[in-house]
């Protein structure tokens, strides 16, 4: 087996073992050992690596499988040797006690660079994504497990104490796998698979950043949720969409960074495509940084104005001259619901000026015509028809009696919030909108508490950050 100095396999293997068993003094000896890691091998070599992968207690000491399993997936160059690779991280996301990663997360963080590379090569971004799902999601339960305990029995799937930082949270925690299973599965570019990140990793709250990342930890979770965000859109889930977008802009800074400038025009995109308005970011972002914002995401901002005093045919042309930047920007799609979006609000916006107006009239002053939809019917009347049925809007109701023309049918507006009558008969409908409005109210004071709670955490932990102490002393 080659060898460099002190880098053998069965050097970290062994050393690994006694970790496991012994005092923190050897555990102190495995930790530089790791960091600071280089492979023994020049090439793969299926023998070598079998051997070294075969002396491992995949449950004992998962950390030194992980690490010859980096060390194959870097080396290996055809498909075969790749495959081989890759069964060695199917078994780590199946088998192994992944809660002794913790103390070690430069080991995480080279797994992770090892398979984005692999996402790469022939094994492709779905099977990458479907064991990063796998092995994300059992870590997200193991460190749940773990919530409560400050201090952990010795045994299977433990960590010692003396192998946690001092500001660790007992929670979830951010990792460089979870940024990697989000990329990987954006790249995948299946529904079934953001179906599966969502429940498996998006939805589960983390706590804080934990001590688990070796790249800075702001970038870090700016990243992680900037691709959580469009996980979310590729899925529907809009709200949640903007709920991690926001994330994006809760931690102080000196400089505005480009994963904030990138969320921030994907947030007024679909701040425009759901409620139609421009995007006002929290108060408690700093005014410096939303100039700087606002200075590079200039035709956005030209967009969202508008929507607030132009008619629907000019924000069309608009979006339609901004299409290269929208690609660039890889905003295109959301730029495609915003214009499917778009008339919903312009009819809603009519509806503060009139009590009931015919579908001409209406046609005529949104500039319905000019929307790629006009052309689903015989005539844009019709098509407009169709549109405000398919809204399913109690307070926009189109009234065409038998044999009246699509354009002269009539529309009738109404604030569903002020129709709330003495209960009685002909009133149910209003009662049940009243109720769904009830509703909707209750689950947003729901979403900014559970925010507070969040945010109050992680100031907590910033707190205690000495990169954050370091950033802000004098």
């Amino acid at each position: 087996m080659s060898t460099v100095g002190a880098y053998t396999y069965e050097n970290l293997v062994s050393t690994a073992n006694a970790a496991l068993v012994g005092t923190p003094a050897f555990h102190s000896s495995l930790v530089p050992l790791l960091k600071s890691w280089r492979t023994p091998l020049g090439e793969f070599n299926t023998e070598v690596l079998g051997n070294a992968l075969s002396m491992v207690d995949l449950e004992k000491t998962g950390v030194a499988y992980v690490q010859i399993t980096v060390d194959a997936l870097n080396l290996a160059s055809t498909a075969e040797q790749m495959d081989t690779a890759f069964a060695a991280v199917l078994r780590i996301s199946r088998e192994a006690e992944l809660g002794q990663l913790e103390a070690y997360p430069e080991v995480m963080w080279r797994l992770a660079q090892a398979l984005e590379s692999v996402g790469r090569s022939a094994v492709g971004h779905v099977r990458v994504c479907e064991v990063l799902v796998e092995l994300v999601g059992r870590m997200n339960l193991q460190m749940i497990a773990t919530r409560d305990h400050t201090e952990k029995p010795r045994g299977k799937n433990t960590v010692r104490p003396e192998q946690l930082a001092a500001n660790a949270s007992h929670g979830v925690r951010l990792t460089h796998l979870h940024i990697e299973c989000l990329r990987q599965c954006l790249l995948a570019q299946r529904r079934d698979l953001y179906m599966r990140v969502m429940q498996n990793v998006i939805q589960v709250r983390l706590d804080a950043f934990g001590h688990l990342l070796v790249l800075p930890r702001a970038r870090a979770f700016m990243e992680y949720h900037l691709y959580a965000g469009m996980v979310c859109v590729g899925v529907d889930e809009l709200d949640w969409a903007s709920r991690m977008w926001m994330f994006v802009f809760a931690l102080p800074a000196k400089h505005t960074s480009a994963i904030q400038v990138a969320a921030y025009k994907r947030l007024m995109l679909l701040k425009l495509a759901t409620e139609g308005k421009k995007l006002q970011l929290p108060t408690f972002f700093a005014n410096l940084h939303t100039r700087v914002l606002d200075n590079n995401a200039l035709s956005y901002a030209v967009l969202a104005d508008m929507f607030a005093s132009k008619s629907m045919g000019a924000a069309a042309i608009k979006i339609h001259d901004m299409q290269g930047q929208l690609e660039r920007d890889e905003n295109w799609a959301l730029a495609a619901l915003v214009v499917r979006m778009m008339p919903r609000h312009f009819i809603k916006r009519v509806g503060n000026a009139y009590a009931s107006i015919s579908v001409a009239q209406l046609a005529s002053i949104t500039e319905f015509g000019v929307h790629p939809l006009a052309s689903r019917a015989s005539d844009p009347h019709a098509a407009l028809v169709l549109y405000i049925q398919e809204m399913n809007d109690a307070s926009v109701v189109v009234v065409q009696g038998p044999g009246v023309l699509a354009r002269d049918a009539v529309v009738n507006f109404s604030d569903i919030r002020a129709t709330m009558g003495p209960i009685g008969d002909g009133t149910a409908a209003h009662i049940q909108t009243e109720q769904q409005w009830a509703e909707l109210i209750e689950n947003k004071v729901h979403q900014v508490d559970e925010l507070h709670q969040y945010l109050t955490k992680l100031d907590r932990h910033l707190a205690l950050s000495k990169e954050y102490i370091s950033a802000h002393r004098g």
